[in-house]
């Protein structure tokens, strides 16, 4: 009989602690419904994703003083530290549970479940940890498989699970624990690998302004917020400042980066400047954030369907409809909500 074996047959029942650590580090409150403490890890689960929720709240909302900016940090601070808590917590309710005999028996040889959890801060130390100095090779492989695209998903999956199977004890009757923890293992890495690139392309993401074309609503290396969520949601609006790809006529003059503008013509409005003023169909455009009236005149023109007419605040230094024409909707990256740089000029933009 394998030594493995002649500790289960051994081992009084009991519940992984470690194991508990490794489903909590995944979300907050697994470990405590593993431990049998459903209530308790629901609760601890509701708070986190309540704590999710109003920290993207707060992201989109006003933040124009301190409060509201310390409110931020507190719930960022308060989601670290449930996080962290958590898993501490996780163990110490599998551990309450089990017996004295149970938890004595645990202890005598090395962990399994210590070495899983290990093996995902850095892939290789659960094996140096079991005394295994396959470890060192496990950290090579890890190295080299960040080079090749897609191969690390698998890797952390797989590495745990090794770190698992090199344990000389092993408590559990089936392997099904382990299992459900490398696939839990790849898809944290696939999730922590693609939420951040997720999030810039279809909520948010941060700009800088490089010019004065924007001024003085946006002065130069202002810092925004590029909200890109509302407009699955509402069309653009008379006034927005948005962010936008080149059109095709920009594209043909080798213009690659974004643009920012202010929307002034809508679908299908007739739009016309001339002695210093915008008119939107034949009626004067009410305009308190420019900088100087617009020195230039522009014939009445009518925006296409699904298109917009943009111009700068600072209208006689900026390069924008009035030059090259329309901006397509499938150009509009999203709109700008929030300036978050320099801290003086920290709030809504409007």
């Amino acid at each position: 009989m394998s030594k493995s074996k002649q500790i289960k047959s051994h081992c009084p029942p009991g519940k992984e602690p470690w194991l508990a650590v490794n489903l909590s580090r995944f979300f907050p409150g697994l470990g405590q419904i593993y431990a049998g403490q459903v209530t308790r890890g629901l609760i601890i689960s509701a708070s986190y994703i309540a704590l999710i929720g109003l920290a993207i709240n707060l992201a989109f909302s006003t933040l124009d003083t301190i409060t509201d900016l310390t409110v931020l940090v507190l719930v960022i601070l308060g989601l670290l530290y449930l996080s962290v808590w958590n898993l501490f917590d996780a163990y110490r309710c599998v551990k309450r549970s089990n017996s004295p005999r149970f938890e004595k028996f645990r202890i005598r040889n090395k962990d399994p479940w210590l070495a899983v959890f290990l093996s995902q801060i850095i892939p290789g130390l659960g094996h140096l940890y079991l005394k295994k100095w396959t470890g060192i090779l496990w950290f090579i492989l890890f190295i080299i498989s960040g080079l090749i695209p897609g191969l690390l998903f698998f890797f952390m999956g797989f590495v745990v699970y090794r770190a698992y199977a090199a344990s000389p004890i092993r408590r559990e009757r089936t392997w099904k624990p382990i299992l459900i923890v490398s696939l839990l293992v790849s898809l944290f890495v696939i999730i922590s690998n693609f939420l951040p690139s997720g999030i810039r392309n279809f909520v948010a993401e941060s700009r800088y302004i490089p010019s004065g074309a924007m001024e003085p609503t946006l002065q130069i290396n202002d810092r925004l917020l590029i909200n890109k969520w509302s407009y699955h949601f509402q069309k653009p609006q008379r006034g927005d400042i948005v962010v936008f790809s080149p059109t095709e006529a920009l594209k043909q003059q080798n213009f690659k980066d974004a643009f920012i503008k202010r929307i002034i013509g809508l679908p299908g409005e007739k739009v016309e400047v001339k002695a210093g003023q915008v008119y939107i169909n034949d009626q004067p455009l009410e305009e308190n954030y420019i900088e100087d009236p617009p020195e230039y005149t522009y014939d009445p023109v009518t925006v296409p369907p699904n298109s917009y007419f943009v111009l700068g605040d600072n209208r006689n230094n900026s390069y924008d409809s009035h030059y090259w024409g329309f901006v397509p909707i499938e150009n509009v990256i999203g709109k700008a909500t929030k300036r978050f740089w320099p801290p003086d000029r920290r709030g809504t933009i409007e």
